[in-house]
């Protein structure tokens, strides 16, 4: 969400921080809220160079309206995803691809994102982008401290129930909470499965399958990290052939195979072969077109029509 020119970025970084107390890991962040009673804000942004990440931070976060709302309510742990050579030096590929899992486990495909998180650090809501206004991004935030409140409601009904009636009563509660941070309650999920013998809730499988996303995106953030950075024909053509054997593994789960369809077709366009290029975008809008990256696909097929409409180009 592109919200100020890059001209004014200069400016948006002199503003002066006033906002909620800051930590630097999440292990710091828990302790402090524990300690404070407070949620947890992570903040996934790009400092350096991500305009509505800065717009976030210094125009809303740091205003004090979002102070006087919120100051007390959350501490603050930022996820950065630098792309300046001497910020990027400074991060271990094993702390980069630990930051790409929690961006992917939260389906956050684009800066900036916010999860929201509750003492123990266990999520309640997920707010993509930001807003004009800060008014407009409190309403987003406070929705989320209500779908909280709705959690801890149902936990205390469960509380004194027993069987499938306390599992129904822990089900609620889950369902209180956006459904991309339901698999991070493992042990009421655990719970959930003692109690819910006959699988009436459906919760049999969620921690595997939550585990392999995970494990596949781990995977491709690593390959990516292998591929030569480079547009010579031989550097090309062996992305070419790493990305197909990727995609060619079984039992790829949707999203991860999609980032692998999407970076082929970005390979086939640096190579001008459209016709190929074309062939993966398609293959990886169709496996979901809803989400920000299938999106994004979708313009850029609709951009190269354009072309090919206008005799531009011809595929």
């Amino acid at each position: 969400m592109k919200l100020i020119s890059k001209l004014a970025l200069a400016l948006l970084m002199t503003v002066p921080a006033m906002a909620l107390p800051e930590v630097a890991t999440m292990e710091e962040a828990v302790a402090t809220a524990r300690a404070e009673n407070r949620c947890i804000f992570v903040d996934f942004t790009g400092t350096d160079w991500c305009t509505a990440c800065i717009y976030l931070r210094t125009r809303i976060v740091e205003s004090p309206e979002f102070e006087a709302a919120m100051g007390k309510r959350f501490v603050l742990v930022p996820v950065d995803f630098p792309r300046n050579p001497e910020l990027v030096a400074k991060i271990t590929p094993e702390e980069r691809r630990r930051r790409e899992a929690l961006l992917t486990s939260y389906k956050i495909e684009g800066l900036p994102g916010v999860v929201l998180m509750d003492s123990d650090g266990l999520p309640f809501e997920v707010i993509h982008g930001t807003r004009r206004t800060t008014a407009e991004y409190l309403a987003l935030v406070q929705a989320g401290l209500d779908k909280l409140a709705a959690r801890d409601a149902a936990l205390a009904e469960a509380e004194g129930k027993t069987g499938l009636e306390r599992a129904r009563a822990l089900d609620a509660a889950l369902r209180a909470i956006p459904e991309v941070c339901r698999d991070k309650y493992t042990s009421i999920i655990d719970e959930i499965n003692s109690l819910d013998t006959e699988n009436t809730l459906g919760y049999r499988g969620m921690k595997d399958v939550s585990l392999t996303r995970i494990n596949q995106m781990e995977a491709f953030a690593a390959l990516c990290e292998t591929m030569r950075n480079d547009s010579s024909p031989e550097a090309l053509a062996g992305n070419v052939k790493t990305l197909n054997e990727f995609i060619a593994q079984p039992d790829l789960v949707p999203e991860v195979k999609q980032l692998a369809l999407r970076a082929l077709g970005d390979t086939y366009a640096f190579m001008r072969l459209l016709p190929e290029m074309i062939r993966c975008y398609q293959e990886a809008y169709d496996i979901a077109p809803d989400t920000r990256v299938g999106r994004t696909i979708k313009r850029n097929l609709d951009y190269y029509e354009n072309m090919r409409r206008n005799g531009e180009i011809n595929f």
